[in-house]
């Protein structure tokens, strides 16, 4: 098989680089025709552009508007040019792959010549590539570079220059200094873009053989999250986001075309300024986390200040990461920041205010009491004697307050930016708060005349965040908040502590006993307290050297350094399982979490005549160090003080331990990545890349190559197509990438914490004769255009990837013997999809529409699994059911294990009462997959004058999702199905009704009858809307001062779930689609200020 694989390799590299021959050599030898009469000048140069595949640039209020008529047959391009331009006062210049049309020669004074550099870039200040500058009156001109940049030695004692791009209003520019930047004035839709890929390398839009999407800052800044990532839902095709049920700073999961991972983390890469953040996040939850709730954190993406964001590439693909090799399978969110401009000092000051409140909630019955002395709601339909109760109103509003001050200012020799930042957010529930301080400043110098470049970045942050609460039974307040008894005073417990004078402390108001671990939710809010206090700085240096013109060597360095104290205090009186001692509970671990990494890469942009190369040759280094220690127990007398000191060492008990864990990882790379272009319409790239990680260090192999084909072609530029077509890019692509086994997998020896003795003992594992790094074999296919007159765009893929070498953990087999667990590495994980876009922006006289509209779709289907086709993996879920991995089946397929007791006729058997039972299936049933089947965001933004109106629609299609919340809600008798049924008489079963409370005390619950308590995840929601106004600058004396106002979460379209779908409790593979006592998410407005000054 790996030898089949090889040679279809082979196959379609030769291929490629034979269409590429084949087309450079037709190109080469062409010749042009024009046999026409009474014809502009400009017809005659676009016939010009049709037939050589050239650029061809000109000022197009120049020209002469007189006929020509013309009869040229099989001319060369120097030929047909001198009998189109003769006596029309216009020679031409052909440079690399560009024709630039100029004036002849005019009669200018000739002055000393002057050095001029600058860079051209369009009006969101992107550069532009292939711009052609020409100095006025002569024939001397360049283009710009991959940058934007531009040189020109001028000629002329008063030089003018002319700056012409195809989409782009020209324009001309006295000269009166040595340095000019220029902005062009788009008029039509861009077709040189600028894209940044991986390890921050600038490559033209139309060289890129894989989908590559860009957002702006505006995406992120308009409508403001806590975590900057949960903006991006619904903008980007092939991406699945979800926010945390976590509320305000919560880990967001990002999963880009499919999960492929079967154990491992399947989160995107993120990347800043071409450098992998490898943060340990502390949003993902294992075990029975999900059930028992061991509450997530934030991740440290979370921690970018989102005003400092320039932009954000999205890598859905393999491919297109494919440079960073064993990191790469995931794809990557690729995040450029500012830095200082050219030009005098500016000031930038901008505030957001949110305001939250629950977005979904359970549906509850008020119209029912409990019985005496009962905490389920089960008694009379009658008002409560203190009042309706509605646990809504435990919730606060919640807030996130956001502000921001940046500074920019330089000369064309240095530049600096400076920016100061403050996040603080409360949650709706109690005492859950998340702050967040960030500090940056970044400066770029140029000297040796120009030729060396040092760009410098510190970036400090501070965080705190308490009390992020997920969803599950314990350290929740939500379980007994939902499940308080309908006919009891809820006011009594708002003072959730009273006095005891025989124990001198405040202890715990709650006389509604403890099933499902309940206790008062105040006091779980308040008295069992989990806070997280980082303090993060990241230091980044970058030297580039231009050795010539189309050659430099770049190296960088960044130092992330980031340290956590966690801290978990549960005071007296807290419930014995969570708090063993009579004095409390202590629990604190410090985090120390570094990464060093860096690059060296010698980079070379050069043209050859009708040919161009961009390579770039590299080796780059990563040392990542994680270290926790810690303890956690009861405290000692006195009661509740938190301080190492007084937990209580002598008691060893699985309460009573140590917490720690270290692990280093280290990975040495080489890689080389080259683009070779034929006339701007033909591309071919090849990337490769070796690793060598120290997390296979001892295996037979601890090396891996990693490489990448591309191909793309510029169709209008090889042939005529209809005039609607403006722009047609076809592309594919092929890559092979991997993704490490985690860190010390490798090692064989374990140890687990003994609390009898308090002492660790050793665990062996048995280990695969070979260990490999997991493999992600993926290509895609797409095609890009842009049609009537650019105001349409569509970018359509389609992909397919299968991960190979699935590390799985399981109990010993035949001849394992001596070993406790045992490695495989086995399956094949395939994910098939298709990712659309269609993008529309046109404008009348001051009015701008813009508008977009993605559409994804993914198949997973797990390919081969185990040896024995009839072998399942189970993973997570809940009593009753959970995701079962099977072959032939998805990583999301949800099996229950109970059922309702049928008789022989398949009819629900009745119990003597009359009741349904309930049964344990021996073969568990297939409900569906938690997958979704695709999804859909359509964005549009209008502008007018100063007004601007956005909103973006999301939709989920597909896929189901569980609910235990509803089913212990029903079983206590709280939720509004509870009490509709007490109406009705009873729940019809068979031909007859059954009374509510005893069908619901089998159905309903903590392990309850799923089938009822499955509901479709397709959902549809005005996600996010705003509505702003940028005042005049004459106004406010050359000052811009924009409002607005905004909304998240508007309102929910169409919905069948009792809770939120896209809300997730962990950014785990196996934790989605399934609420225990979920967080509600969280519908927010608010308002926001920008003052530039």
């Amino acid at each position: 098989m790996n030898l089949y694989l090889k040679n279809i390799q082979k196959s379609f590299v030769f291929i490629c680089m034979l269409l590429f021959a084949s087309v450079v050599y037709a190109q080469q030898n062409s010749k042009i025709s024009i046999i026409k009469k009474n014809i502009t000048l400009r017809e005659a140069l676009m016939s010009v552009r049709e037939q050589t595949k050239m650029s061809v640039s000109y000022n197009d209020t120049q020209l002469p508007t007189r006929k020509l008529n013309l009869d040229i047959k099989d001319k060369s391009i120097e030929e047909a040019l001198r009998i189109i331009l003769k006596d029309t006062g216009f020679t031409y210049k052909v440079k690399n792959n560009y024709i630039m049309i100029i004036p002849e020669n005019a009669q200018n004074e000739k002055g000393k010549p002057r050095n001029i550099s600058g860079v051209i870039s369009d009006n969101g200040g992107e550069p532009l590539i292939g711009v052609t500058v020409v100095e006025k009156g002569t024939n001397n001109g360049t283009v710009t570079d991959f940058d934007g940049n531009y040189k020109i030695t001028t000629q002329t004692a008063h030089p003018v220059l002319v700056f012409s791009y195809v989409g782009y209003q020209s324009k001309e520019v006295s000269v009166t200094d040595n340095k000019l930047n220029v902005t062009l004035d788009d008029s039509a839709q861009e077709l040189g873009e600028v894209v940044v890929t991986a390890l921050g390398i600038k490559r033209s839009e139309k060289a890129l053989s894989y989908n590559v999407q860009k957002i702006g800052n505006e995406a992120i800044t308009t409508v403001k999250s806590a975590n900057f990532m949960n903006s991006l839902s619904g903008k980007v095709a092939g991406v699945n986001i979800n926010a945390s049920s976590a509320g305000m700073g919560g880990a967001t999961r990002v999963v880009m075309r499919g999960p492929k991972s079967i154990s491992q983390s399947n989160q995107a890469l993120y990347v800043i300024d071409g450098i992998p953040v490898t943060g340990r996040s502390q949003g993902e939850l294992k075990g029975d986390a999900m059930m028992y709730a061991n509450q997530p954190g934030s991740e440290g993406i979370a921690d970018i200040n989102p005003e400092d964001i320039e932009s954000i590439s999205v890598l859905s693909g393999p491919a297109a990461a494919a440079l960073y090799g064993s990191a790469a399978a995931q794809g990557g969110i690729m995040i450029t920041t500012k830095k200082g401009k050219e030009g005098k000092v500016s000031v930038q000051i901008s505030n957001s205010t949110q305001f939250a409140k629950p977005f979904v909630m359970p549906e509850f019955q008020h119209s029912y009491i409990n019985r005496p002395g009962e905490v389920k709601t089960w008694g009379d339909k009658a008002e409560s004697a203190f009042g309706a109760y509605d646990p809504e109103d435990f919730f606060n509003t919640g807030t996130n307050i956001q502000n921001n001050v940046s500074l920019t200012a330089g000369t064309d020799k240095n530049q600096t930016y400076l920016s100061l930042g403050t996040t603080n957010a409360k949650g709706i529930i109690p005492n859950n708060t998340y702050d967040r301080y960030n500090f940056a400043f970044r400066n770029t110098t140029s000297f040796l005349n120009d030729r060396m470049h040092f760009d410098f970045s510190f970036n400090y942050i501070l965080e705190r965040d308490k009390n992020l609460t997920a969803q599950g039974q314990w350290f929740n307040p939500l379980t007994s908040l939902y499940l308080f008894p309908r006919g009891e005073s809820f006011d009594a417990i708002r003072m959730f502590e009273v006095y005891d004078p025989v124990r001198k402390i405040y202890v715990q108001n709650w006389n509604y006993g403890d099933a499902l671990k309940m206790q008062n939710p105040y006091w779980v809010a308040h008295r069992m307290n989990r806070t997280n206090k980082r303090s993060r700085y990241m230091v980044s240096g970058s030297l580039k050297y231009d050795i010539l013109d189309w050659m430099n060597v770049t190296g960088r360095l960044r130092w992330d350094d980031a340290y956590t104290l966690q801290e978990d205090k549960r005071f007296a009186s807290t419930l014995k399982l969570f708090a063993p001692s009579d004095y409390g509970f202590y629990g604190y671990d410090k985090i120390n979490d570094q990464t060093l990494y860096g690059d060296l890469m010698l980079n070379i942009n050069k043209t050859l005549g009708d040919f161009s190369i961009s390579s770039n040759l590299g080796t780059s280094m990563s040392r990542l160090s994680y270290h926790v220690s810690g303890f956690q127990g009861g405290l000692k007398a006195p009661s509740n003080v938190f301080t190492p000191n007084a937990i209580d060492y002598g008691n060893a008990t699985n309460d009573n331990r140590p917490i720690f864990e270290q692990y280093k990882h280290y990975i040495n790379s080489l890689f080389l990545s080259a683009e070779f272009g034929y006339k701007s319409m033909l591309y071919l790239t090849l990337t490769g890349r070796n690793d060598w990680d120290s997390a296979l260090h001892g295996t037979a192999q601890s090396s891996f190559f990693y490489p990448s084909v591309g191909l793309s072609a510029i169709v209008t530029e090889m042939c005529k197509l209809p005039q609607v077509i403006n722009y047609l890019k076809v592309r594919g692509s092929w890559a092979s990438v991997g993704s490490a086994i985690e860190p010390n997998l490798s090692s064989a020896w374990r140890y687990e914490y003994n609390p009898a003795s308090g002492t660790y003992k050793t665990v062996t594992y048995k280990f695969p004769q070979k260990f490999y790094p997991e493999r992600t074999d993926s290509w895609e296919a797409g095609v890009t255009a842009r049609l009537f007159n650019n105001a349409f765009t569509v970018d359509l893929t389609f992909y397919q990837s299968n991960t190979r070498k699935q590390t799985l953990l399981r109990d010993v087999t035949s001849g394992a013997a001596g070993f406790n667990k045992e490695y495989i590495q086995t399956g094949n994980i395939r994910n098939r999809g298709l990712e659309l876009s269609i993008g529309y922006a046109q404008t009348w006289n001051q009015f701008t529409w813009n508008s977009t509209l993605t559409y994804s779709m993914n198949r997973n289907k797990i390919i081969e699994l185990l040896e024995n086709p009839n072998e399942v993996v189970r993973q997570a879920g809940l009593s009753g059911c959970g995701v079962v991995l099977k072959k032939g089946g998805t990583m999301g397929d949800i099996y229950t294990y109970t059922d309702f007791k049928r008789d022989a006729e398949g009819n629900i058997a009745l119990d003597a009462n009359g009741n349904v039972m309930q049964t344990n299936l021996a073969n568990p049933q297939y409900r569906g997959s938690v997958l979704p089947k695709g999804n859909i965001g359509f964005s549009n933004d209008f502008s007018w004058k100063g007004f601007n109106l956005g909103f973006v629609i999301t939709a989920r299609l597909g896929g189901i999702c569980m609910s235990q919340t509803q089913a212990i809600l029903d079983e206590y008798g709280v939720s509004k199905a509870s009490a509709e049924s007490r109406d009705n008489g009873g729940i019809a079963v068979n031909t007859g009704k059954i009374p509510a409370e005893g069908y619901y005390a089998v159905v309903g619950g903590d392990n309850p009858i799923w089938s009822e308590y499955i509901y479709s995840a397709t959902n549809v929601r005005l996600q996010e809307a705003h509505i702003g106004y940028t005042f005049p600058k004459k106004w406010l004396l050359g000052k811009e001062l924009s409002i607005g106002l905004t909304a998240n979460n508007l309102f929910m379209i169409y919905r069948k779930a009792p809770f939120d779908p896209e809300s997730t409790a962990s950014t785990g593979t196996y934790y989605q689609g399934f609420d225990y006592f979920m967080q509600p998410s969280l519908r927010t407005v608010g308002f926001n200020i920008k003052l530039k000054l």
